[in-house]
């Protein structure tokens, strides 16, 4: 983790702040590095985990269960945005970058699916998409995924908002109480 990013365990970093709605940063090629406690409740902590467990690809792909929370109906429309999108950052970096090139070998490896796709070297960045998100403390989420990108560092905020007609604003502001709950 190198000084630019936010680190929740840095003493005096101040936590991003959007209310009850989930946001996370994520790098050019889609490692969280940094949450709000939204989103931390809705998703859980993905920032400042160790090796490649902060990528969101490589959780999708290396470990399965990750995908439990995603309705499964979205799988095959996930991996493939996942898969062109990691196409799309590592292309932006430097041929050598290990970080970048490691993760790819890795995913080569664990994953048969993930091969499949990188093989079709379909490039694009990740876009806004609906999304449903299953909870076990509030159900079901009909979300709307926005990924807002910013050109000069490939960093993106992914915000999950509630899509309108749903009931996702009142699970959010639910899971938004039960997340600051403290017990003895």
């Amino acid at each position: 983790m190198n000084s630019r990013q936010w680190n929740p365990r840095q003493p005096g970093c101040a936590r991003p702040r959007l209310g009850p709605t989930p946001a996370q940063v994520a790098d050019d090629l889609l490692t969280v590095v940094a949450q709000n406690r939204a989103a931390e409740n809705l998703l859980g902590i993905w920032a400042g985990r160790p090796g490649y467990q902060s990528n969101v690809t490589w959780q999708w792909f290396a470990n399965p269960a990750s995908r439990d929370s995603n309705d499964p109906a979205e799988h095959d429309r996930i991996g493939r945005a996942y898969a062109a999108d990691l196409r799309a950052g590592v292309a932006h970096r430097s041929p050598s970058d290990r970080f970048a090139r490691g993760l790819v070998d890795d995913l080569l490896q664990r994953s048969p699916e993930f091969a499949a796709l990188w093989a079709e070297q379909h490039v694009a960045a990740l876009a806004s998409a609906p999304k449903l998100i299953r909870h076990p403390a509030v159900g079901e989420l009909d979300l709307q995924c926005d990924v807002v990108l910013s050109p000069a560092t490939g960093h993106r905020l992914v915000l999950f908002r509630p899509r309108p007609g749903s009931d996702a604003h009142d699970q959010l502001a639910f899971l938004d109480v039960l997340g600051n709950q403290e017990f003895a």
